[in-house]
């Protein structure tokens, strides 16, 4: 997010020209985006995509397009085109007319006057070609009365682009209530990462099969597994202390803001393990159990949080414990929140010689650098607060913080 002011510079020595300064400086007004393109755009080559840059200001500002590093775009017919209104148009192409530097390139939307140039954030273009895909759904081995956790193979080249709709099995039913409708508490739960929680499981789940439904989020296409899933269970004997399917250590995980995500903590153990999911305090080794609520659940040994917030990243631990013995996983959570600036003032008109004081309020997570622009080049700040002692001249344009 990259808001942005005008300073405008007046020799203090020349005192008619000043008022005429001021007085004209009303009427004018450096650009100021209405609609700034979002940061990613992702698209079907079977749709193409328009992407829309509006600015205003007096005089009317000119739009362009550039690649990340400044490289100025144009049209190339048939692949893109860059229209008078300042919009960029990738329309619909062959597979065989993919071309990386068009269709999976980063691009920047600039609007500029007299008073000054201001630029957009990134803008990663991503098309999609359409190709065949299937799903699959493996066997799962499971220890008798434990819980089960089946997943949804989808292939990388189609992975972000498919999400998990709900699960079927051999005899027809619907598993689960489907992404955000979930239940908690009955047999079949369907995470927020798509996988499917079978709970309890019985020697008579064995018999059955699970298949996955997916949705592509650009083309809506719906998809049922290839292969269908099994339950390999094993009834144990005599007691086994928890033990995870693979080698675990710490992992990290990403969500955005909002968004519901699972801790899962896939332990197997007889008899029956118990499950504590803690919270470190950020910097400490002091743990706190997580509180359960209407937004944080407990499935099993899976921590379900819906509605993700900022305040939910840190460290988690699972401890899972029988009367055999006991295990553990720890888990590091970022959450992600959209960034957002604003920079005060809007607009100053300064004598010269005296100073000039822009300061800037963003927030998000996580915020991994902040620089200032003027008339869209870097100046090399990066505090919240952009001083200038003595005003020049050559000072006069527009301020962004990135």
């Amino acid at each position: 997010m990259m808001p942005g002011g005008r300073l405008t510079t007046s020799p203090f020595f020349f005192f008619f020209f000043y008022l005429l300064n001021a007085v004209y400086c009303q009427d004018l007004s450096g650009p100021v985006f209405i609609q700034e393109p979002p940061n990613n755009v992702d698209f079907s080559n079977s749709t193409g995509t328009e992407i829309i840059c509006q600015a205003r200001g007096s005089p009317f500002p000119s739009i362009s397009w550039t690649k990340s590093d400044g490289t100025p775009i144009g049209t190339i017919p048939g692949l893109r085109q860059v229209l008078e209104n300042g919009n960029l148009i990738l329309p619909p192409f062959r597979a065989t007319d993919y071309k990386q530097e068009v269709h999976a390139q980063t691009y920047r939307c600039q609007s500029e006057n007299e008073l000054g140039k201001i630029i957009s954030r990134d803008v990663h273009v991503r098309a999609v070609v359409s190709q065949d895909y299937e799903l699959d759904v493996f066997k799962t081995n499971i220890l008798l009365n434990n819980d089960a956790l089946v997943g949804c193979v989808v292939p990388s080249h189609v992975g972000d682009m498919l999400e998990v709709q709900g699960w079927v099995d051999s005899e027809g039913v619907e598993l689960g209530a489907g992404l955000g409708r979930t239940q908690f508490d009955g047999k079949y739960v369907v995470l927020p990462s798509g996988e499917l929680q079978i709970r309890n499981v019985t020697a008579e789940d064995g018999f059955k099969t699970y298949k996955c439904r997916t949705k592509h989020r650009l083309t809506g296409e719906t998809k049922l597994s290839a292969t269908a899933g099994r339950l390999v269970i094993t009834e144990p004997v005599g007691g086994s202390a928890p033990k995870f399917p693979s080698e675990t250590d710490l992992s990290r995980l990403t969500h955005k803001e909002g968004n519901p995500l699972r801790l899962t903590c896939p332990a197997q153990a007889s008899p029956l393990p118990s499950f504590r999911w803690y919270k470190f305090q950020e910097g400490t080794t002091i743990k706190k159990p997580v509180k359960l609520d209407d937004r944080v659940k407990q499935v099993g040994g899976t921590l379900i949080i819906l509605e993700a917030q900022v305040e939910d990243s840190g460290k988690y631990l699972c401890m899972v414990n029988n009367s055999v013995g006991g295990e553990s996983v720890e888990t590091v959570l970022t959450v992600t929140a959209p960034l957002s600036a604003e920079v005060e003032p809007k607009q100053q008109v300064v004598d010269y010689g005296r100073s000039a004081t822009f300061k800037c309020n963003y927030k998000g997570n996580p915020i991994k650098q902040v620089y200032w622009l003027k008339d869209g080049v870097n100046i090399g700040h990066s505090d919240k607060v952009l001083r200038i002692d003595s005003v020049k001249k050559e000072d006069k344009g527009m301020y962004q913080l990135v």
